[in-house]
């Protein structure tokens, strides 16, 4: 395996699986934001918004499950990434702190 191969695995232990679904995130004052969410690997979460959530806060995101009886996922999460996607929305990342 190349060196590059190499720090590239290294850097992604997590798989990222691409999904499409919406998702909630309620900050600690009870405010939310409705999301939409992009990917979601065991230690983050890509998130895409209408508009920038700063860089810092912590909530509770759940992201539908689409039904069924899978319950949906959620966790304690930290934004820690807002980039522009240039038409009109944001990608947003997020750490896992924790699974609820």
């Amino acid at each position: 395996m190349s060196s590059l191969a190499r720090n590239y695995q290294e850097k992604r232990n997590f798989i990222r699986m691409q999904v499409s679904a919406p998702a909630t995130l309620t900050l600690s004052d009870g405010s939310s934001y409705d999301l939409t969410c992009l990917d979601l690997s065991s230690s983050g979460v890509q998130l895409q918004h209408c508009e920038v959530i700063p860089m810092g806060l912590s909530g509770r995101l759940t992201v539908s499950s689409g039904g069924g009886y899978t319950t949906p996922l959620e966790a304690q999460v930290t934004i820690c990434r807002v980039e522009e996607n240039g038409n009109e929305s944001y990608r947003i990342g997020a750490t896992i702190d924790s699974f609820l």
